[in-house]
């Protein structure tokens, strides 16, 4: 009775053990290696964002900002164009790639967007720095 099926089997063009053929094989690999491929592709796009390297801070972030280049830089103080501003003791000051900067590295000429405090009108507590290339 066995072998009556498998000669029927192999009559039709079946295969026993349910075994792919070579051909068959090789479109389940492509396949499986064209998903993998896709899913790496996708995954760099989504992960890849813009920076502010890229762009100059979004306007909706800066809005309240002033704009200014530095003139003069003192112990405890910094003239933007020519009037004096002091800065709070917890600044937040960055550079144009949205990294935090040191005080120390603040220059005569370099470009800033500054916010000042609603108490005190003189006093930064937030700045962004362009140095000078």
């Amino acid at each position: 009775m066995m072998d009556d099926a498998h000669r029927e089997g192999k009559r039709k063009g079946l295969k026993r053990d349910s075994q792919m053929s070579g051909q068959s094989r090789w479109f389940v690999r492509a396949g499986i290696t064209i998903t993998m491929v896709l899913t790496v592709t996708v995954l760099s796009v989504v992960n890849v964002g813009v920076t502010l390297a890229d762009d100059q801070p979004l306007p909706s972030m800066t809005i309240s900002y002033q704009n200014g280049t530095i003139t003069a830089i003192y112990e405890k103080t910094l003239d933007i164009d020519r009037r004096t501003y002091g800065l709070m003791p917890d600044v937040v000051m960055l550079d144009e790639y949205g990294r935090m900067m040191d005080p120390a590295r603040l220059m005569v000429t370099a470009e800033v967007k500054f916010h000042v405090t609603k108490e005190q009108s003189n006093m930064i507590d937030k700045m962004i720095v362009t140095l000078p290339k």
